[in-house]
């Protein structure tokens, strides 16, 4: 699961700050580096079979296209790593740019089609059954969404945002929303797997 491997990297990074530094700079950290655009890319082969999947049991396809898009965005930005931490004032390698692209582009779409899919399927009586669980983490992700993007736009001028002991918190911002993310992804998938058995 593509959220242990995060974790396990930021334990084994101790000198690294989670609630500083983003997930994807953890790439350039000293142990487990791999983990992490392997953790994008396991994430994207499962949204896009989650995508795959959900066309079967899905009316109307704008959410659809909104998933897919999800899922083209963290391919491309598994596949070319994040410049190193701390170079927020300073131009981005081509790799760190398609990459902030990428991400910047995955973090917006996922929310839109939680919005999307969810009025959808809430129309469905099949996916009744997960209707409150979507409601929820629907809700959680446009608002984890929103947090992030404060504590990203303000650390652009170079960190700013200070919590506490920390110089800007959006790499704690970063992973509440990634969280909530997988977890919108998890009930979309566990209703899906309960109307594919009959249930």
């Amino acid at each position: 699961m593509p959220l242990i491997g995060f974790a396990v990297v930021d334990v084994i990074n101790p000198d690294w700050s989670p609630a500083e530094a983003m997930i994807s700079h953890y790439v350039h950290a000293p142990r487990g580096g791999w983990l992490v655009p392997l953790g994008v890319l396991a994430l994207a082969v499962a949204s896009g079979t989650l995508t795959w999947l959900a066309a079967a049991y899905t009316r109307g396809r704008a959410g659809l296209v909104l998933l897919g898009v999800w899922t083209s965005a963290l391919l491309v930005a598994g596949v070319f790593p994040a410049d190193p931490p701390g170079r927020w004032d300073k131009p981005p390698t081509t790799a760190g740019t398609l990459h902030g692209v990428a991400g910047l582009l995955a973090f917006a779409v996922l929310p839109a089609a939680a919005v999307v899919l969810s009025r959808v399927w809430r129309r469905d009586s099949r996916w009744r059954s997960v209707a409150g669980g979507l409601a929820v983490t629907t809700a959680l992700s446009v608002v984890a969404f929103v947090l992030f993007m404060i504590t990203f736009l303000d650390v652009q001028g170079g960190p700013s945002l200070a919590v506490g002991p920390w110089a800007t918190i959006t790499g704690l911002a970063e992973r509440v929303m990634v969280w909530a993310y997988v977890g919108w992804l998890a009930v979309a998938a566990g209703g899906l797997r309960r109307i594919a058995r009959g249930g």
